[in-house]
């Protein structure tokens, strides 16, 4: 389960206020933990005003599982946005033990409409609410499309990635390279060396993608010890001048318990593969990277390939 951060209400002299004229105007209600107050969908004829107690906004993701959209505190309004007589959006729910004041949706269309002051705090909280939700979706979606360990981007990503960048190459005649990098003999490392000491050299491989790399250039994590750099605008010399640096700069770092590997030292083979001379297809240009990197590996490891078309 998923849950924001608790969203506040108005001022202590807004809420007194608040609370005195829909007190006026509704009825006051306890609320037993785990209370539905209200499920999506439920016709928006009332508002409730939550005198104490904390409350929550859930729906239901694609898969079903519950989201907590965020939690409401005491002197909070809650159902306001559907007082125009729409749907819910969302379902709410008490919390903890509560006590609502419940207002007709007409009642409450009317105190707004004489007292602007409270809308205009509903306006702020709203804005508020936005802006939690917006630094949370980002949050989100970056974790959606980022490798936890190297923090570059997953491969999902970047195969949405590739598709679109060679349709806008096909469109404006510009280049485009990939390049597929794996480590050499890498089981041999971690089964030597632990796999603490093979993430070191999971991240320290895409710390300097990332630094030889050019801004724009989507760096992912392909898969296990495969990655794979996307270099929009680059042909193919330039593509291996990229993974040159990359092989040569993993060639010269001193990796604790790099010594016990084939050679003494980590080391990358790579492979290189430029659109259109290579392939013109997503797939197609990804597999002639890959056969790239494999003739790599046979020629001994430790170098670049990039086949001629």
């Amino acid at each position: 389960m998923m849950a924001s951060g608790s969203t506040g209400g108005p001022s202590m002299t807004m809420k007194d206020s608040i609370r005195a004229e829909l007190s006026r105007l509704g009825t006051e209600a306890a609320l037993p933990p785990g209370t539905v107050l209200w499920k999506e969908g439920d016709p928006g004829d009332s508002v409730a005003y939550l005198v104490e107690g904390t409350m929550e906004v859930v729906n239901k993701a694609a898969e079903e599982q519950e989201v907590v959209l965020r939690t409401m505190e005491a002197g909070t309004i809650v159902g306001e946005l559907a007082s125009d007589g729409s749907r819910r959006s969302a379902s709410v729910r008490a919390r903890t033990p509560c006590r609502i004041v419940k207002v007709p949706a007409a009642a409450f269309r009317d105190l707004l409409r004489r007292r602007p002051d409270i809308l205009e705090d509903l306006y702020r909280v709203q804005v508020e609410r936005v802006r939690d939700l917006t630094r949370e979706v980002t949050r989100t979606h970056r974790r959606a499309i980022t490798d936890p360990l190297t923090r570059l981007y997953n491969v999902g990503f970047f195969r949405e990635r590739l598709d679109i960048e060679l349709e806008r190459a096909r469109e404006t005649g510009d280049q485009l390279s990939v390049v597929m990098f794996d480590i050499d003999h890498f089981k041999h490392f971690n089964d030597t060396n632990g796999h603490e000491e093979g993430n070191v050299v999971l991240s320290s491989l895409a710390g300097i993608m990332k630094r030889v790399g050019r801004r724009g250039d989507i760096l992912a994590r392909y898969g296990g010890e495969e990655f794979v750099a996307l270099l929009y605008g680059a042909g193919r010399e330039e593509a291996v001048r990229f993974a040159e640096s990359v092989r040569q700069a993993i060639e010269g770092h001193a990796f604790r318990g790099g010594e016990k590997q084939p050679g003494g030292r980590v080391t990358v083979s790579a492979g290189v593969a430029a659109f259109p001379e290579n392939a013109d297809a997503d797939q197609a240009l990804i597999e002639a990277a890959d056969r790239n990197l494999y003739r790599a590996k046979e020629a001994g490891r430790n170098r670049v390939v990039s086949a001629p078309p």
